[in-house]
């Protein structure tokens, strides 16, 4: 690892320490208690885009804090339906895990692709960190897409995909929660599925980047089910190689911000029945 004093001087207002050589970035020598003027928050912003997640260290943020900041890289005010949210900032969703509830989303996904308009982003801050286990991995689809061959990538540039939550798990949340099926119904006219290229270009670094995902994506159009299948089966194996990936150990105090169009995530489920509990503001555009 770099150390301070030697990392390029691309930045004014903060330090960036590179957290592997192909994604991630630890941010220093800011205090986000603080309110950020517009360079440091362009900084950020651009920080953001070329590092595809950033990590804050020592942080001690109030909810309404941690709602200012975030909102340097966007909106905050629509939320998902499905996490219990801060009864006075319900920009804040609650995600936790506890002995008698134990949760962790183990699977490489992107937040909610099966919308016309993904979230940008996302800003996770941890509250209650387990002593062990807990760790978030996140893949960049950047590196991921660069890493294939020319004419496979010209091949994927020419797809697209369909994505749907159907697949991911919440029919069956919903219908636990409403027997008569009346929240499914809702839910799929509301929601209906959606088509995304399977190659993005990101409108911030123009690079291009592969934009499937296990938790969301049911198949490629103009492909039979086993040409799809098999074609997003090698896909989906991408954000598994470690040289794509980063890893973080959370402490308490930890903030991490990442960019949704680029990367992919992945919640360790190995700390029950230990609590962990974060704070989660989904950040759209």
């Amino acid at each position: 690892m770099s150390k301070l004093h030697d990392l390029p001087p691309s930045y004014t207002r903060f330090a960036a320490e590179p957290f592997t050589p192909t994604i991630g970035a630890v941010i220093h020598d800011l205090d986000l208690r603080q309110p950020l003027d517009e360079a440091t928050q362009a900084e950020l912003r651009q920080a953001l885009a070329a590092h595809e997640v950033l990590f804050f260290r020592n942080q001690q943020l109030t909810p309404a804090q941690h709602v200012a900041f975030t909102r340097t890289f966007g909106n905050v005010a629509e939320v998902k339906a499905f996490f219990p949210r801060l009864a006075d900032h319900p920009e804040v969703e609650i995600v936790e895990s506890t002995a008698e509830r134990p949760k962790a989303s183990s699977s490489w996904h992107a937040d909610i692709t099966w919308r016309e308009e993904p979230p940008l982003g996302t800003s996770l801050y941890a509250q209650v960190i387990p002593a062990s286990g807990g760790d978030t991995l996140w893949a960049s689809l950047t590196a991921a897409y660069a890493s294939l061959p020319p004419a496979f990538q010209a091949y994927l540039e020419t797809l697209t995909a369909v994505h749907t939550w159907e697949i991911s798990g919440w029919t069956e949340y919903l219908l636990n929660k409403d027997a008569s099926g009346e929240q499914l119904r809702e839910a799929r006219a509301k929601y209906p599925p959606v088509e995304h290229p399977v190659v993005r270009v990101h409108p911030v670094t123009g690079k291009k980047v592969l934009y499937v995902n296990s938790t969301f994506t049911s198949h490629i159009k103009g492909l039979s089910r086993v040409e799809s299948d098999t074609l997003l089966t090698q896909l989906y194996a991408l954000p598994q190689v470690p040289e794509f990936q980063a890893r973080l150990r959370w402490q308490e105090g930890t903030l991490a911000v990442w960019d949704n169009r680029s990367t992919q995530h992945y919640a360790v489920g190995d700390f029950f029945p230990q609590h962990r509990k974060l704070h989660r503001i989904t950040i759209t555009g």
